[in-house]
Formats: C-alpha cells, sequence, structure tokens
C-alpha cells in the first residue's frame, strides 16, 4: 500500500509533492537541463514530453537520485532534500520504472523484489514474500507470478514485474520513464486503471511518453522540454492542440504520415517466404507458435499485431533463420529452407530490427561506427575507424535518423539513440525482406514518423516488410494485410483497410476471424 507522505492544512491549498526550481544539469560540455522548474501535486498524473535528448530522463533521473544537479533547488512536501542517491529517493517516498526495466534475468520474481525492498532482509521466507507480491498483484491488476523466473517472462511481464518491485517498496510519487513503450493497447488500459487506483490514493504521477492519445486519456497536466529547457509548463492538455504541442516539442511542424493505400501490384507476386504450419517451442517448453501458416508478399507491409508473448519472437527468429521449428515447413524463393539458417536468410537480403536493441545489438566497449562495421558482412573493414565512420555517415544522410557520432560508445548511449543507429543500419541496407520488430518503440515524434516513411519508400521500391509492433495505430496506418498471434495461433490475417482497433483486438483476445 502506498504511503501518504503528502501535507495538507484545512482550508489551504495542499502542498505539492514534489517541486523543482531552476535545476541544471551538465555532462561536460553538454547542458542536458537548463534552469528547469517542475511541480507535481498530490493525486496528479503530470505528463512529461520532449524528443530523445530534450533533458526529460536527465530531469527524473536527477529527481530519483541517479544524477545530482549542479545548482537548482528541489523540494519534497514544501521543505529542501538532497536526493544523493535511489535509496535517498524511495526513502522520502518516490518510486520510478525505467524505461530499459533493470531485473536481473537469471532469478525469480520474488527474488528481484528481494533485492530491492530495503525492510526486507534477503533471507526472509520466499513464502511470506511472495505472498505479498500476489496481494499487491491482484489489488494494482499486474499479474504476476512470484516464483517464475525472470528470463522466461515477456517485456510486459517485465514491466509488471518493474511496478510490483516499487510498488511494495512505498510510495506517494512514482516516475513511469516510457511505461506503455513495451505493452500491448490491452496491456496499456491495464496499466491505466492502475494509475487511476494510485492517483485515488493521492499519489502523484510522472509519465514521460511520446503518445499525445495517452495524454489526453490520463494526464492533468503537461510539461514539454526541449535542448534542456521548459518550452510548455504545467499546461492542462485540453487547452492545447495536438499540432501545438508538436510543435512545442520539436520547434517545428511535423507532417504525420497518412493511412498507406494499399496496392494490388504485388498481391499475385510470389511469395518471398512462406510458413506452411510452423510449430515452435520456446526454451522452457510451452508453444510459441502453433500450427501458423502465412506468406511475406513483395512490395507489401504484413503487420503482426498481439498480446505480449503471442508468438511474435518465435516468428521473427523463425523468418530469420534462427529457430529450428518442431514442425512444418519454411519456403524461401519456393524452396523449403533447413533451419537454422541464419547465413542464407541474410544472403537472401532478409535482415531485422531487433525488438530488444540494448540487449540484442549492443556490443559493450565498441562504438556507434564498429557496429556498422559488423553489420557490413560481419566486420570486412577490419574496424578501420575512417571506414566506418564514413559508411555511418553516408547510411545517416540517407535515412536522416540522426544517428550519434561514429566515436561514440553504443553502451553509454540512451535506448532512443540505440534504435536510431540500428534502425538507420537496417533501413538503408538493400533487403529483399526486413523484419521490423517494435521499430519505433519508445522514439520520439520525428523520429518515428520518419522511420514510418522509409518503411514505407522500402516497400514502394519492392521490398517486403514484416512490422511487429505493440501500436495498433501504426499497424492500420502502414500494413496491407495484418496478421494476428494470439497464444501463439494465428488467430486470423485481415487486410488493413477493412480492420479498426477493436476488430484487430478481439483477435488478440483468441477469437478467430471468420473465414
Amino acid at each position: 500500500m502506498p504511503d501518504q507522505h503528502h501535507r495538507t492544512t484545512t482550508g489551504s491549498p495542499p502542498t505539492p509533492t514534489l517541486e523543482v526550481r531552476e535545476l541544471v544539469k551538465t555532462f561536460g560540455t553538454v547542458r542536458a537541463n537548463d534552469g528547469i522548474s517542475f511541480t507535481i501535486m498530490p493525486g496528479e498524473v503530470h505528463a512529461l514530453l520532449g524528443e530523445n535528448g530534450a533533458g526529460k530522463s536527465t530531469l527524473v533521473k536527477s529527481l530519483y537520485g541517479v544524477h545530482q544537479p549542479d545548482s537548482g533547488q528541489i523540494l519534497r512536501n514544501g521543505e529542501p532534500v538532497t536526493i544523493h542517491s535511489p535509496a535517498t529517493a524511495r526513502e522520502l517516498g518516490i518510486g520510478m520504472v525505467f524505461q530499459d526495466m533493470r531485473l536481473i534475468p537469471a532469478l525469480t520474481v520474488w527474488e528481484n523484489v528481494a533485492l530491492h525492498l530495503s525492510d526486507t532482509p534477503f533471507a526472509l521466507r520466499p513464502r511470506a514474500l511472495r505472498a505479498r507480491i500476489t496481494e499487491t498483484s491482484e489489488r494494482y491488476g499486474l499479474a504476476t507470478h512470484p516464483g517464475r523466473k525472470v528470463e522466461h517472462l515477456s517485456i510486459g511481464e517485465w514491466q509488471r514485474v518493474e511496478l510490483v518491485k516499487v510498488l511494495l517498496g512505498g510510495l506517494d510519487m512514482l516516475i513511469l520513464d516510457e511505461p506503455t513503450s513495451v505493452l500491448t493497447p490491452q496491456e496499456v488500459s491495464g496499466l491505466f486503471d492502475m494509475v487511476a487506483r494510485l492517483k485515488s490514493e493521492g499519489v502523484a504521477i510522472v509519465i514521460i511518453t511520446h503518445k499525445l492519445r495517452e495524454v489526453r486519456q490520463i494526464a492533468d497536466k503537461v510539461t514539454v522540454l526541449r535542448g534542456g529547457r521548459t518550452i510548455l509548463s504545467d499546461a492542462p492538455p485540453a487547452t492545447l492542440s495536438d499540432d501545438e504541442l508538436i510543435t512545442a516539442m520539436v520547434g517545428e511542424p511535423v507532417a504525420i504520415l497518412e493511412k498507406r493505400s494499399t496496392s494490388a501490384e504485388h498481391a499475385t507476386a510470389e511469395p518471398i517466404i512462406g510458413l506452411s504450419g510452423v510449430s515452435v517451442r520456446r526454451v522452457d517448453g510451452d508453444w510459441g507458435l502453433r500450427e501458423v501458416s502465412l506468406e511475406v508478399l513483395p512490395g507489401q507491409i504484413l503487420g503482426v499485431a498481439g498480446v505480449a508473448g503471442s508468438g511474435q519472437d518465435e516468428l521473427s527468429e523463425t523468418l530469420l533463420g534462427l529457430r529450428q521449428p518442431h514442425s512444418g515447413t519454411v519456403m524461401l524463393d519456393g524452396a523449403i529452407v533447413e533451419l537454422p539458417a541464419v547465413a542464407r536468410m541474410r544472403k537472401a537480403g532478409v535482415i531485422a530490427v531487433a525488438p530488444d536493441p540494448i540487449r540484442q545489438f549492443v556490443v559493450p566497449g565498441m562504438s556507434a561506427a564498429q557496429h556498422a562495421a559488423l553489420w557490413n558482412a560481419a566486420g570486412s573493414y577490419s574496424f578501420d575507424t575512417r571506414k566506418a565512420d564514413a559508411d555511418l555517415a553516408r547510411r545517416d544522410a540517407a535515412g536522416q535518423l540522426r544517428v550519434v557520432a561514429g566515436s561514440r560508445r553504443m553502451d553509454r548511449l540512451s535506448g532512443g539513440n540505440v534504435q536510431r543507429a540500428l534502425l538507420t543500419l537496417a533501413l538503408t541496407s538493400p533487403c529483399r525482406v526486413l523484419v521490423a520488430s517494435y521499430p519505433t518503440r519508445g522514439l520520439d515524434i520525428l523520429t518515428t514518423e520518419r522511420t514510418r516513411t522509409l518503411l514505407k519508400e522500402l516497400c514502394e521500391a519492392g521490398s517486403a516488410v514484416v512490422l511487429i509492433s505493440e501500436d495498433l495505430d501504426e499497424l492500420l496506418t502502414l500494413s496491407d494485410r495484418i496478421a494476428v498471434l494470439a497464444g501463439g495461433r494465428l488467430t486470423g490475417i485481415v487486410p488493413a483497410a477493412a480492420a479498426d482497433r477493436r476488430s484487430i483486438g478481439e483477435l488478440m483476445t483468441g477469437k478467430e476471424a471468420a473465414a
């Protein structure tokens, strides 16, 4: 149960849960936060908007004790405080769920929670802690199994564990950094129900997001940062149009990609890749895919929707030649493929945007340019810095996704910068099929729209795209057809032009489409 730290005096306005005054934080010559002021009240949901690099994460990490401000003041319930560390923040009743979730995969859910709690010695009987986890999970609608190993959880399940872990620590202020970027619409609805429950209990909530639909659905106030400075402050979302919010974030108007017109030109073409009755087992022995049959056609975008853990990863890995099906066949250009066949698929022009770039793409210690060298024929440049830098710069000019300098270490970049680097390599490479898993997850509006434009241009050039996304609006806008997975089964493949969020949502629950 969240602690109630905030104070009010009868007949007077409530004291702000937290107030920031003229906060400054620099990293070398970079002024990440430049005199930011910010106030959040009890029982208020405050959306923090801005592009990647605007200073949002730096600000909330200063509030959570990860960073120490160079100057400025933080007031907690009206009293000045110095937040030396995350432990100090937790003592003050501040909890945070990071965008790059911080669980130990080899441990169980309850073991991860035990490590986080200051009032719980590690030797605590597992049964008692499991009971606390189950009680909190049920209270806030966060289905979590205390005994499961984290490495076997879906990304959405990871986040639920993070939320339970933070809630068990006791709080009256919760910071959520891009919380919906890993969730399906059903999971977003569940998260917002939890937020509404916390709000009713007087908890103040700061949410970093790029999704204006969600801002209007849940936020009481919105603050916009750009270039480390406050552009809009404490504004009710209803007083601003989407165009005004986008212009405040980006500094210029942004054209939003309209719904793509489906072309019949490639509808009768031979598929590049096809699956026939493919079933795939997961590491834990459960079925990831069950008798899935589909075709990937040139010049088309095949969208893939589904609740987290419905078989998206297994589908992606099978198409890329990484998975050996338990049964069924994989066809490439009309011929049966014996899997695993990663090299053959890559040689045939099948490439990928990994679903979790930080864990699946980044090589610790290596620069962005060295990653580009690895991407090109497994390091054929022998890490020649000049050639690798030149290649990355050429790709950046073509993709216009604003990649960091080639000398920057990838393991020291934000999730958004890592994603832009991977997208630049994938979207500027000649390919016949691009398997793109959650390509715009966590990106700012400008980069999201540019990425969607590049995906559209790939198809117009004759390539095929398999677009796996939790964003139904994105799937409906870009796809020619949408394949829906539920529990590893294909519940339907529907023309995007005839689909809507409700009909796709029904298929995601397991209801099969009419023939």
